[in-house]
């Protein structure tokens, strides 16, 4: 009696297998499955055995004592088969929780033995709430299969076959069904998110980042609530406690919460202010360079002596000087080019007056251009030119430590570092604060530089060399069902251009909120015409040559008061 129930039991243990093991085999033809994961919580050796696939690798899991992982060690094409019985049902769910930590989105298959419909809908319910959507349950003795609508009331669904399950899921349409989003919203989050009131006193929430979590629920019929957030730090905690679903701001990933999918990585860099104007009273000396002025200089000093000796000292050396002054000048020379002219003489005034009037001509084409375009100080395109400047770097506290580590050699720069709030690093960022050096993510940077659009010449400009670069995701807690809808969501966004629009809304958004402003004007670039200040030079030269005239005079004049006259008498004597 005892082998015939014995033999009774195997062959419905082998029917129940061949039934699992066909479940199987069409799942992994439908999903291309790359591996089979059998976890076993329970005596079902003999059932798994029979529904292992031949053909296709397979990974028994029976010592539950060790908690295995699929992340980083399997492929993420697998099928997972959980033997679950009645007295192991918290803990096989528990290990099934760990096993697919980050790959909620895999399908499940549960052979729950000794199940009821009851323990089926918490089964169930413990899967959605850790993320599962992509489960099936067999039950001994039932012909069909068991899975779940998750939204936005749990509802089970009873399937004939795994066809059923394949096309009902392939041509859903997912309705969360009013399913609550709860989204964190930082302090100074423009341009991913914030908020402002139109002129009919409509709030108008907006943000690229926020604009993507709303259109994401709003295309899929859920409902969005937001929840403030003083600081990073904060939005941080509450991501790990899982107290919000999304927090639209760029921050690094870390091992207590979960991120979206990478669209593109942004870059983090510096923004520093432009190069200003010169002085006006510099630009007449601005068309030659100081190897050009010296060079000039010396060939009117040889000049000079040449001609003085040409004139057999008939022409002293201040006048010979001013006479090459005027040939060079390309002006007459007039009478005291000598009546009696030498053909030295005559070469000397044809080279002068020539290379005069190129000289004359080319300087006052030169000062016209630079009066057309405007000079400018040199501009900081280098490490060294940042540690020249003067400027503070405003940082939060955690950049602070960042900046420390990314760039030690530049210890200049770091000691200018200010630790700041992350309002107030904001605001200065997007006042154009000339003073400070401003630094963050591009988005933030291009959301600031946006009110500069209009202007010649920018107030500030992007420093040439990155930082370092980092994922453009949104952070999410771990275990929302979810995850996957967004991610396919958020791609399309971005492959389609929307998300460039959503940017460019943004920040169009941020002129009406009245974060960004069209009021800076170019403060170096009014070019005033005939303005006193460009003959501050020349006015100095005239008052120097005055100054060295008057000294020339006094020194003259002392010289002749204070002649000495010597008479020498000579007596001859016969």
């Amino acid at each position: 009696m005892d082998l015939l129930l014995l033999n009774t039991l195997q062959n419905l243990s082998l029917a129940e297998g061949n039934r699992l093991g066909q479940t199987i085999r069409e799942l992994n033809i439908l999903y291309k499955t790359e591996l089979n994961v059998f976890v076993e919580f329970g005596n079902g050796s003999d059932m798994l055995e029979a529904a292992r696939q031949p053909f296709l690798p397979s990974l028994w899991l029976r010592n539950i004592e060790t908690q295995m992982v699929l992340e980083g060690n399997f492929s993420s094409c697998t099928l997972t088969i959980l033997y679950l019985e009645e007295t192991q049902l918290s803990n096989g769910l528990d290990y099934l929780t760990k096993w697919l930590w980050k790959y909620q989105h895999l399908h499940v298959l549960i052979f729950y033995k000794d199940g009821s419909a009851e323990n089926v809908y918490k089964i169930f319910k413990h899967c959605f709430g850790e993320g599962f959507v992509q489960v099936i349950v067999m039950l001994p003795n039932s012909q069909g299969l068991y899975s779940f609508m998750p939204y936005e009331d749990l509802k089970i669904t009873q399937l004939t076959s795994v066809r059923d399950y394949y096309y009902n899921r392939s041509r859903l349409k997912w309705n969360f069904q009013g399913y609550n989003i709860t989204s964190g919203l930082v302090t100074a989050g423009a341009p991913r998110w914030f908020s402002f009131r139109d002129r009919n006193n409509k709030l108008i929430l907006t943000g690229y980042m926020l604009r993507m979590i709303m259109d994401f629920t709003r295309y899929y019929n859920g409902s969005v609530q937001f929840r403030n957030v003083l600081t990073v730090h904060d939005g941080l905690q509450l991501l790990a406690n899982r107290s919000i679903d999304f927090f639209p701001f760029l921050i690094r990933p870390l091992e207590s919460f979960q991120m979206t999918n990478i669209l593109y990585l942004e870059n983090c860099g510096l923004i520093v202010p432009s190069s200003r104007r010169v002085p006006n009273y510099l630009y007449l000396s601005r068309p030659y360079t100081l190897s050009t002025w010296l060079t000039w200089l010396t060939m009117i000093v040889y000049c000079s002596l040449a001609i003085r000796i040409l004139t057999e000292g008939k022409l002293n050396l201040s006048g010979g000087f001013l006479h090459i002054l005027r040939l060079v000048l390309y002006l007459s020379g007039g009478k005291d080019v000598g009546a009696r002219p030498s053909h030295h003489r005559f070469l000397l005034f044809i080279i002068l007056t020539t290379s005069g009037f190129i000289l004359t001509n080319l300087y006052l084409a030169q000062l016209s251009s630079n009066l057309a375009t405007g000079l400018y100080e040199k501009q900081i395109n280098s490490w060294e030119d940042l540690d020249e400047t003067d400027g503070i770097w405003p940082l939060i506290d955690v950049d602070v430590t960042t900046m420390q580590k990314l760039i030690p050699d530049r210890k200049k720069l770091v000691s200018r570092i200010v630790t700041t709030s992350e309002q107030n690093v904001d605001t200065f960022r997007r006042n154009l604060n000339t003073s400070c050096i401003h630094s963050g993510f591009f988005d933030r940077i291009e959301f600031a530089l946006y009110q500069q659009q209009f202007l010649r010449l920018p107030i500030f400009r992007k420093f040439p060399h990155i930082l370092y670069q980092q994922p453009l995701q949104i952070s999410t807690p771990f275990g929302r069902p979810y995850l996957q809808l967004f991610n396919w969501f958020s791609r399309r966004i971005f492959e389609s251009g929307i998300f460039l629009k959503m940017k460019e809304d943004a920040y169009l958004h941020g002129i009406q909120s009245g974060l960004l402003s069209f009021n800076f004007r170019d403060k170096y670039l009014k070019v005033k015409s005939n303005n006193l200040e460009y003959y501050y030079l020349i006015a100095g030269l005239w008052m120097g040559g005055l100054i060295l005239a008057l000294i020339s005079f006094f020194v003259e004049f002392l010289v002749a008061a204070t002649r000495i006259k010597v008479t020498v008498d000579f007596k001859v004597s016969n």
